[in-house]
């Protein structure tokens, strides 16, 4: 079971799924934001959200599509952030929805940028982004 230690961060995944199948580019399609306000992350509106966050944090995930005929998910987490044990996502399926959540374990160290991949399944077709933590 994951401890809240301080205030959990939601991420929202917005996605333009017509556009990205259409382009075939999922990058230029996705719109991050997180529940940090003006205080913590940046880059928030654009697919590369630097989501600030500390030792002990949860932080989830969950993705809508602008169309609402399009049906979207997230499918998996890969990257340093997993690489390196520092969040490892797990899914987690309600009534509602689903949602990944994952607690911060940096073991106290500080990481700038931890680059993670995001891969999201737009009506059976896979694609991906990357956005980052950054750990203080």
């Amino acid at each position: 079971m994951l401890n809240v230690v301080n205030k959990s961060i939601d991420v929202l995944v917005v996605v333009d799924a017509l556009a990205a199948i259409e382009s075939g580019d999922l990058g230029s399609n996705v719109y991050l934001m997180d529940t940090n306000k003006h205080y913590g992350s940046f880059e928030k509106g654009s697919t590369e959200l630097y989501t600030s966050c500390i030792d002990g944090q949860n932080i989830t995930w969950r993705v809508e599509a602008i169309n609402s005929d399009s049906d979207v998910s997230i499918k998996c987490f890969s990257g340093s952030m997993i690489d390196k044990s520092i969040c490892v996502p797990i899914s987690i399926e309600t009534t509602k929805s689903t949602f990944w959540i994952g607690i911060v374990e940096a073991r106290r160290n500080h990481y700038d940028q931890l680059e993670y991949t995001i891969t999201i399944t737009i009506d059976g077709k896979d694609m991906t982004f990357n956005p980052f933590l950054k750990v203080n």
